[in-house]
């Protein structure tokens, strides 16, 4: 089941994050930060459970813009399976479920940045239909 993340998912979270960016000293999972994104009608973090375990997330938010009239687009962040379950198509109908939800609400386009170095990402990613080679992403970290 897809739902939005709860304060008491933290630890199961960080764990996945933990898969994401392994030598990472800089990450933090809060409760309070879980809280606010839930509140927020523009943010979500999302999770994959089955049987009380999380296998997977992802965060979905909501940009409005003035170049395409009213319609938002989506930028994707940390998609993470566990590295136990993958394959069984839980990023797929996690990303399929962000889909459905920026159609419903006439979202422009999604976006998504992958580590350069993540060849199995971008392969998925292609296979969700995102093109890596349509734009060139940028970061500058703070």
């Amino acid at each position: 089941m897809i739902r939005e993340a709860e304060r008491s998912d933290k630890d199961q979270i960080f764990d996945l994050y933990r898969m994401l960016v392994p030598n990472s000293k800089k990450m933090h999972v809060f409760e309070e930060q879980i809280e606010t994104i839930r509140r927020d009608p523009n943010n979500f973090l999302l999770v994959y459970e089955e049987n009380g375990e999380i296998f997977g997330t992802v965060t979905l938010n909501i940009c409005l813009q003035a170049l395409h009239g009213f319609r938002p687009y989506g930028v994707v962040e940390n998609v993470i399976v566990h590295e136990n379950h993958r394959n069984r198509n839980i990023g797929q109908k996690l990303l399929k479920y962000i889909e459905d939800y920026c159609k419903s609400i006439e979202c422009h386009r999604i976006m998504l940045l992958s580590n350069s170095t993540r060849q199995k990402a971008h392969q998925f990613f292609e296979r969700e239909g995102y093109s890596g080679s349509v734009s060139k992403g940028f970061k500058k970290y703070l």
